[in-house]
C-alpha cells in the first residue's frame, strides 16, 4: 500500500463511472475527474482512486491523526452495504495525506460517528496530477451475508477550495452519502471468506494512580457466529486510553448530555437505536450508564455482546458485570457489583423501515431491580413526490422501579420531512413523573413536549451566497395537567452560508420558564418560584475550516429570570501543517439577577502533533469555574501496524483555592496500555 496505481492489476481495472456533483450545482459533471477502480482477492477489498487536479497546489490537507474530521479538507468518503439492506454498512473516509477515518452507517443515520475502528489499511500521496489513494479492507474487518454476489457501494469526493462534493451514484442535495438506500450497487463479488472471524485482543496496561501502582491485563475476543452475526467478550476492561470529555457549562435544572467515547460499547452501537427517541427528551439504553457512577469508574469483571443481523432482523444483546466499589456508596450502602442486560431485535420493513422492540434490565446503582420495555415503528422513503425524504416514528416505553415502587411509561412520535429546499418536522412526547429508566436517560420527568420545526433554505446564485436558512423552531412544555412549564422559539431570520464556507448567523430567542421549586442556579443564588418571561438574541460568525486560521464567535444577550445574561463563546483553531494542530476556546456567561450576581466560564486550549497517519500525540487542558478544576491531558498513540495499538496517557489535575489563588494536586494517573489483535 504506497499510494500508487503502478501495480498491473490496476492497469486491468476499468473506473466505475464519472462522480458527478451534488454540491453547489446538483447534477451536473464535476469541476475535476475522479477515477475509481476496485480489485478484490478472496480476502481483502481494494480500492484505487486516482482525484485529478489541475492544481494540486491548492489541494486542502491539514490532518494526519486516526479518526480526525476530515470533512475540513479534501477527501474521499466509500460508504459499502454488505449486507444490501439498503440501511446498514461501513464507511471510510482518506484524504491526501493518508489520514484515515472510518465508521459503521446504522439505519441510515445522517451523522456519521467515528468511534468504531476497523482494521484496514491506506496510503495516500500528492502527484503533479492531483492526488491518489489506495486502500485495502480486509473481508475480516467486515461482516456479509455468505453467497451475497451484490453489495451496495457509494463514494464521494470533496474539493474543499470550491466547497464542492461530488458523488457516484445518487448525486442529489435531498440525499446524504450514508444513506444506503440510495447507494450504487457494487456487482460481482465472489468466492470470498472471513477466515474463522475469530479475532482475540489481549492488552496489558500498567501505570500509576495517586503514587499507587498498578499492572492489569485484559482481553477482548471477538468471533463471527454467523458471516453477518458478532459476539464479543471484553475480560477485565480498560478504557485508559479514553479521550476525557468535553466540559460544558449548565445553566439549567436538568443533566447534561455527553456521548460515549469506550470502544466496547460503540461497536454496533446502532443497533440499539430506538425509532424517535433522542438525548434531549429520552434515551430508552445509554452505554454511559454502565461503568461510570458519579463521575467514578466502576470496574468492569466481564461484558458480552452480541450484534448483528440475520434474516431481515436485526439483533442486539448487551450483558456486562461490574466489580463492586468499597469507597462509592449510594444512599449510605456500598456499591455492589451489578449485572447490567440490554436486548434489542428490530425487524426490517419496506426499504428503508423497521419494526423493533428492546429490553433492559439492571441498576447501576444497585438500589434495587430496574426494568424496561419498549416497542417502536419507523417508516420511511427517500422517494416521496420522486426523491423527497419523508420518515414518521412512534414509540412506546414502560419501566418498572423497585427502589421508588413505581410503574410509568414513555410514548411519543416524530414526523420528518429533510430536504434541501424545505426542512421540516413535527415531535412529541409524554415522559411520566414515575418513568425511571436506570439505564438510559431522561433529564426531565412528568411532562408533555411538543418540537415542531420547519426551515426553508433557498439558494439564491447571488453576491456569493451559497445557501440561505431562515428557521423557527419552538419547543412547548408542560407537565402532565398541561400547566405550561416551559416553551421557547430559536428563530432565525437570518443565516448566511458563502460560497467561501464562511458562514455568519442573527437569531432571536423568546422563551418562558416556570419554577414550581426554588432554583439554586449558583452557589448562595437562589431564584424565587414564579413565571418568567424573557426575550434574548445572538449572532454567530464561523469563517471556512478550510483555513490555516479559522475562528468561530458566538455571542448572545438578554433577559434571564430577574435580570440579564450575556454569553460569550470563542474557538480559534491553527492548523500550519498536516503535523501540528492548536486550538484555544473560550466560554463566558455573564449572569446578573436581583437575587446577586455570578460567572460561569470553561477554557480549553488542545495541542496536537501527528509524526505520521499512525503516530499522534495529543494534549488537551481545561478549566470550569463549577468544579475550579484545572485538568490536562496528554495522549500518545502509535498504530504498530492496524489492529494493533500502542497507548500512552496522562491525567493530571489541580484544584483552584480562591481564597489564595493556588492550585493543588486534585488527580494524578498515568498509565501504558498495549493490545495486539490476533486474526484467525
Amino acid at each position: 500500500m504506497d499510494g500508487a496505481l503502478d501495480e498491473p492489476a490496476w492497469a486491468q481495472a476499468t473506473p466505475i463511472g464519472p462522480l458527478v456533483q451534488r454540491e453547489p450545482t446538483e447534477q451536473t459533471p464535476a469541476s475535476e475527474e475522479t477515477e475509481v477502480r476496485v480489485l478484490y482477492t478472496a480476502t481483502t477489498l481494494y480500492f484505487g482512486i486516482l482525484c485529478r487536479d489541475r492544481t494540486p497546489s491548492d489541494i486542502v490537507s491539514t490532518h494526519l491523526t486516526r479518526d480526525a474530521e476530515l470533512e475540513s479538507d479534501d477527501n474521499l468518503f466509500i460508504v459499502i452495504d454488505p449486507f444490501l439492506d439498503h440501511r446498514n454498512g461501513f464507511f471510510f473516509q482518506v484524504n491526501p495525506s493518508g489520514a484515515r477515518a472510518d465508521g459503521q452507517v446504522a439505519n441510515n443515520a445522517e451523522e456519521r460517528n467515528l468511534d468504531w475502528d476497523g482494521i484496514w489499511e491506506a496510503s495516500a500521496r500528492i502527484t503533479p496530477e492531483g492526488w491518489v489513494v489506495e486502500i485495502a479492507i480486509p473481508f475480516k474487518t467486515l461482516r456479509f451475508k455468505p453467497g451475497q454476489t451484490v453489495w451496495g457501494l457509494n463514494v464521494e469526493r470533496t474539493i474543499k477550495r470550491r466547497n464542492e462534493w461530488d458523488r457516484w451514484a445518487t448525486p442529489l442535495r435531498n440525499s446524504w452519502i450514508t444513506n444506503l438506500a440510495q447507494a450504487g450497487r457494487l456487482e460481482g463479488i465472489e468466492g470470498i471468506n472471513q477466515g474463522r472471524g475469530l479475532d482475540i485482543r489481549p492488552y496489558v496496561s500498567g501505570g500509576a494512580e495517586n503514587s499507587d501502582g498498578r499492572l492489569q491485563a485484559g482481553v477482548d475476543v471477538f468471533k463471527n457466529l454467523t458471516p453477518n452475526m458478532n459476539a464479543s467478550v471484553t475480560v477485565n476492561t480498560d478504557f485508559a486510553e479514553t479521550e476525557a470529555d468535553a466540559r460544558q457549562i449548565n445553566l439549567t435544572r436538568f443533566p447534561l448530555f455527553f456521548p460515549e467515547k469506550r470502544a466496547f460499547f460503540l461497536e454496533g452501537a446502532g443497533v440499539f437505536d430506538v425509532a424517535a427517541t433522542n438525548s434531549e427528551s429520552v434515551l430508552p439504553f445509554f452505554t454511559r450508564r454502565i461503568g461510570l457512577l458519579g463521575g467514578r469508574e466502576v470496574p468492569i469483571m466481564v461484558g458480552t455482546k452480541i450484534v448483528g443481523r440475520q434474516s431481515g432482523y436485526n439483533i442486539g444483546v448487551l450483558d456486562v458485570q461490574t466489580r463492586g466499589v468499597d469507597d462509592l456508596s449510594v444512599d449510605g450502602h456500598r456499591l455492589d457489583g451489578q449485572n447490567l442486560l440490554a436486548a434489542r431485535v428490530s425487524r426490517n420493513i419496506f426499504q428503508q423501515s423497521w419494526v423493533g422492540a428492546i429490553l433492559t434490565r439492571g441498576n447501576p446503582e444497585g438500589t434495587g431491580s430496574n426494568t424496561l420495555v419498549g416497542a417502536d415503528i419507523r417508516l420511511a422513503t427517500s422517494t416521496f413526490r420522486g426523491n423527497k425524504n419523508l420518515s414518521a416514528s412512534f414509540f412506546f416505553l414502560r419501566t418498572d422501579d423497585e427502589a421508588s415502587g413505581t410503574t410509568d411509561y414513555s410514548f411519543g412520535g416524530n414526523i420528518d420531512y429533510p430536504n434541501d429546499l424545505w426542512n421540516c418536522s413535527l415531535g412529541w412526547r409524554q415522559i411520566g413523573e414515575d418513568f425511571r429508566p436506570a439505564l438510559g436517560f431522561a433529564p426531565r420527568r412528568g411532562i408533555r413536549r411538543l418540537s415542531p420545526g420547519i426551515s426553508f433554505m433557498p439558494r439564491p446564485g447571488r453576491f456569493r451566497i451559497r445557501q440561505l436558512f431562515f428557521e423557527a423552531q419552538p419547543v412547548w412544555v408542560s407537565d402532565l395537567q398541561n400547566v405550561v412549564q416551559t416553551w421557547e422559539v430559536y428563530a432565525t431570520p437570518f443565516n448566511a452560508e458563502f460560497e467561501s464556507g464562511d458562514r455568519v448567523e442573527f437569531n432571536v430567542m423568546p422563551q418562558y420558564e416556570r419554577l414550581t421549586e426554588p432554583f439554586e442556579i449558583a452557589d448562595g443564588i437562589v431564584i424565587p418560584v414564579g413565571g418568567y418571561r424573557m426575550n434574548r438574541w445572538g449572532v454567530q460568525v464561523e469563517t471556512a475550516d478550510k483555513r490555516p486560521l479559522a475562528v468561530q464567535a458566538d455571542y448572545s444577550w438578554g433577559e434571564f429570570y430577574s435580570g440579564t445574561r450575556r454569553d460569550v463563546e470563542l474557538e480559534v483553531t491553527f492548523k500550519p501543517s498536516t503535523h501540528v494542530l492548536a486550538a484555544v476556546a473560550f466560554e463566558r456567561n455573564d449572569v446578573s439577577l436581583r437575587e446577586g450576581s455570578f460567572s460561569a466560564q470553561v477554557f480549553t486550549v488542545r495541542g496536537d502533533y501527528n509524526f505520521s497517519p499512525n503516530v499522534s500525540w495529543a494534549n488537551l487542558v481545561q478549566y470550569d469555574s463549577e468544579s475550579r478544576i484545572l485538568g490536562a491531558q496528554s495522549r500518545f498513540r502509535w498504530i504498530l501496524k492496524p489492529g494493533n495499538d500502542l497507548f500512552l496517557v496522562l491525567n493530571r489535575g489541580w484544584y483552584h483555592r480562591e481564597w489564595d489563588n493556588r492550585y493543588l494536586p486534585s488527580f494524578d494517573k498515568g498509565s501504558v496500555k498495549l493490545q495486539y489483535t490476533f486474526r484467525l
